[in-house]
């Protein structure tokens, strides 16, 4: 059944006004009626599946990120064995350093955090090593490092040495023995 132009929009109506909706009018009726909604929402179906299975894989690479932070942080949460403080040399008079050993890991680890204030990047490049000494003399490495043009750097590090071997612990630029800061 086509619906009456006449009953839908009376005729009280600007003539150009009238014309106009007259075609509307017939194009809508020449179109039909719009297709069963059911069939398009079955087709939508799967764009729903994408946009959870995107939001899972977002909300996954958030927690991955935050693990991945508390791994490399490391040793956060670790209850401290013993500190040492280290003093700039001569060769770097401003520089001081902390570190922080913890407890020793199932492994026979030591997991450590170094903190270092006033140490100036090196004038080379080359990063600066923190090692383990006996008798005075670079005897196990620990680990190497490069601060921040300020001079400051945070370090997790590592030692699996027995500590009763050593007797103090020196940082050095990487291919130099002398001592910029010793404790």
């Amino acid at each position: 059944m086509r619906p009456d132009f006449e009953d839908l929009v009376g005729s009280d109506l600007d003539p150009q006004e009238r014309a106009r909706l007259e075609r509307v009018h017939d194009l809508l009726i020449a179109a039909g009626p719009p297709p069963e909604p059911f069939r398009e929402l079955v087709a939508l179906r799967p764009a729903r599946r994408r946009g959870a299975l995107l939001a899972l894989a977002a909300a996954l690479a958030v927690a991955a990120f935050a693990l991945g932070a508390a791994l490399v942080e490391g040793s956060s949460g670790r209850t401290v064995d013993f500190t040492e403080t280290m003093a700039g040399t001569a060769a770097a008079t401003d520089a001081t350093a902390s570190l922080a050993i913890y407890e020793l890991d199932d492994g026979g680890n030591w997991p450590m955090e170094l903190s270092v204030s006033g140490l100036l990047p090196s004038q080379s490049g080359r990063p600066f090593e923190l090692w383990l000494t006996r008798g005075g003399a670079l005897a196990a490495l620990c680990g190497g490092f490069f601060t921040s043009a300020s001079g400051d750097a945070l370090v997790p590090m590592n030692a699996p040495y027995r500590f009763d071997e050593f007797d103090g612990w020196v940082i050095v630029e990487e291919g130099s023995e002398t001592p910029l800061l010793t404790t």
